[in-house]
């Protein structure tokens, strides 16, 4: 009786620890977060070229993935302290104006554009449906992100990371719309793409 005693008091004592590490949460609202430093911390003064790459079949399905993506890219950048990001528009309109813009080197292309450095986004998986189950919404985004720098126009990326997101993360929608999950998925996508170059603080796991 003594021992089962003693363990009921340990549990007693275990349950209102972990009761006790949560009161800030409960208290307030807020989710435990945690430190994630920058991956590539060297974009601070520096002028940046947003270039989207996606292959034939997602342009045809959305001939605007493009400047939509490098859109929601450059509105997240702006939590990267002292970034300029050339204008989306302008970078699309030098792709659409030279067919084969992605044969000439990155870096390159951000020095016709006035940039420092070339983000090169190469779209691997862009879309609205589960794969296995086209009739449900559900938001993939995955891309290799690769970092050029201007001053070295035929020298390889500088850095070259990845980001893939889900949206919803827990499971597919119910309701809602192509487009709506489509912009929910970018935004979500465009944080994580920022987020590589400035240390910010994330969901704890």
């Amino acid at each position: 009786m003594r021992a089962m005693g003693l363990a009921i008091s340990c549990l007693a004592l275990a349950v209102c620890g972990c009761r006790l590490a949560a009161l800030p949460w409960l208290m307030w609202g807020e989710e435990p977060k945690q430190d994630k430093p920058a991956e590539y911390p060297h974009l601070g003064g520096k002028t940046v070229a947003i270039l989207v790459w996606a292959d034939m079949n997602t342009r045809f399905e959305y001939p605007h993935v493009q400047l939509e993506v490098s859109s929601f890219v450059e509105q997240a950048m702006q939590s990267v302290p002292g970034v300029r990001v050339v204008p989306p528009r302008q970078v699309v309109d030098l792709q659409n104006r030279d067919p084969d813009w992605d044969r000439t080197p990155p870096a390159r292309l951000a020095a016709r554009v006035g940039a420092d450095r070339a983000v090169l986004i190469e779209l691997t998986q862009y879309t609205t449906r589960e794969p296995d189950s086209p009739h449900l919404f559900r938001g993939y985004i995955s891309a290799n992100v690769k970092v050029y720098d201007a001053s070295q126009p035929d020298a390889g990326e500088t850095k070259s990371m990845t980001v893939s997101v889900v949206y919803p993360p827990d499971g597919p929608g119910a309701w809602g719309s192509d487009d709506a999950f489509r912009r929910a998925t970018m935004e979500l996508f465009a944080e994580e793409v920022a987020g590589k170059f400035y240390d910010r603080k994330v969901k704890a796991r």
